[in-house]
């Protein structure tokens, strides 16, 4: 067994390169192409990409969280790994709004006070945020995002290979801090995070669809089995356990600040009313 082979198995995913052996369709030899390129990134399997979107609308995603979403950074998992991981059966996906029920569950892509392990990324369509104890109301559209708290690992306490920041829309509540504030935070608002002293990861905010919706799902385990496949990739004599030069060069990077996701919420929404009241203006 391959380093490549346990690799493969973590991300559901072959990997075609230069050592690898052909048979001959027609001799039936295994040959050898050394120099045959690799475009299997690229290649649509007939268990992946479910819902079909454009190229360009996938490369798009693709560098936006690259580049926008800390989570997703180059440092944390490769662009291959996360370029495999958004080719995922069943990260893209649509929903079907029905205007007859606007109101109807599934329309909902968080719902407040309820558990969640998925980030979600906006592609195409419109949502409505519902936050604050006033439940404050406003629309965001496509490349919105929420739930970057929700990939870390409910066991893990802050550790520097899953930054705590939030997204420039919203987040999930990170319940693992071990500071005494924010332990008396989370015992004031028993209410609103009541399991998440349990290691769940629960939404002070609710997501509704206002419309016809494309958009990216990736949960926690899809999630940590890109970091490990990056890791395993970047460190490729890393033992189980972890990668000593990596952690040690991890644990150089200085942790991000935590943001009150709520705040985060209601300061887009102010943002995005002072924006309009000056373009009308």
């Amino acid at each position: 067994v391959t380093l490549e082979d346990v690799i493969e198995e973590i991300i559901k995913s072959e990997i075609l390169d230069e050592s690898d052996m052909y048979t001959d369709n027609r001799s039936r030899k295994r040959e050898s192409e050394k120099n045959k390129r690799d475009f299997s990134a690229f290649k649509d399997a007939d268990n992946e990409l479910k819902v079909k979107i454009s190229p360009q609308l996938l490369l798009a995603a693709h560098r936006f969280l690259a580049t926008e979403v800390p989570q997703f950074s180059p440092s944390l998992i490769s662009e291959k790994i996360l370029l495999r991981l958004l080719k995922y059966p069943d990260v893209i996906q649509e929903l079907k709004f029905d205007e007859h029920n606007k109101y109807y569950i599934r329309h909902y892509l968080y719902t407040r006070n309820k558990p969640a392990d998925y980030f979600i990324l906006i592609l195409q369509g419109k949502v409505e945020v519902e936050a604050g104890k006033e439940n404050m109301k406003f629309e965001t559209g496509a490349f919105s995002y929420y739930g970057t708290m929700a990939l870390s690992s409910p066991t893990s306490d802050h550790s520097p290979a899953h930054p705590s920041t939030l997204s420039r829309s919203a987040s999930l509540s990170y319940p693992d801090r071990t500071d005494l504030s924010s332990a008396a935070t989370l015992a004031a608002s028993a209410n609103q995070f009541g399991s998440s002293v349990l290691g769940q990861y629960i939404s002070d905010f609710s997501v509704r669809a206002l419309m016809d919706l494309q958009y990216i799902k990736i949960t926690r385990q899809q999630y940590q089995n890109g970091l490990l496949a990056s890791r395993m990739e970047n460190c490729p004599q890393f033992p189980l356990d972890g990668c000593t030069i990596c952690t040690e060069n991890l644990a150089g990077k200085p942790e991000l600040p935590v943001v009150d996701e709520t705040t985060t919420l209601l300061n887009e929404r102010n943002s995005l009313l002072h924006k309009a009241s000056h373009e009308s203006s």
